[in-house]
């Protein structure tokens, strides 16, 4: 845990120490109404090729970017919240749940395991950054990060179409959850 409070503090410092920490990509491509993008990202392994759009067919359910595995936020609230709430979406009627992220498969399935997500969040690599390019979510993160990553974002996906789209618009990252409090929300909601 200090080791996750350490790196926070470092991410945030290079990101406020340089001219430039981020540059968001202006123009989203994709709205709520669109099917997702027709782009392999993969699972376990560079075999273990998935194409979302085929993934979501028929069913419903929630995918979510963040900025890195292994990062502080994501990885001390952003997975944990989404694993404690995974019956919950289960009784909501999802019926996957993706975390996909820039980096290589490797690292996500360990991610994964390190955080024990396996059979409640599918980890999902998007090693080119192909799937973000489609979803008009990259982030150029080159200065703090070394590269391009993907905006913070969460939607609702059914029969691979998009029903709702949740930007993260000043990168704090609690857009990744906003799908979980649209949940709360609406169980608390009197009938």
């Amino acid at each position: 845990m200090a080791t996750l409070q350490v790196c926070r503090r470092l991410l945030s410092r290079v990101a406020l120490k340089t001219s430039a920490p981020v540059t968001v990509n202006p123009k989203r491509y994709l709205r709520a109404g669109d099917r997702l993008p027709d782009v392999e990202v993969y699972g376990a392994t560079p075999n273990d090729a998935i194409n979302p759009a085929e993934l979501y067919k028929g069913k419903r359910g929630v995918l979510f970017s963040v900025v890195g595995a292994f990062t502080p936020g994501c990885s001390e609230s952003h997975i944990p919240e989404y694993i404690s709430n995974h019956q919950k979406f289960k009784e909501e009627g999802y019926d996957v749940i993706c975390c996909v992220a820039v980096n290589d498969p490797f690292v996500m399935n360990a991610w994964g395991k390190e955080l024990k997500a396996e059979g409640k969040i599918k980890m999902l690599a998007d090693t080119r950054g192909e799937f973000t390019r489609a979803m008009g979510m990259q982030l150029d993160c080159t200065k703090p990060l070394g590269g391009w990553r993907s905006r913070r974002y969460s939607i609702v996906v059914e029969d691979s179409v998009i029903q709702q789209i949740n930007e993260d618009p000043d990168h704090t990252g609690l857009v990744c959850l906003l799908c979980i409090k649209n949940m709360k929300s609406r169980a608390r909601a009197p009938p």
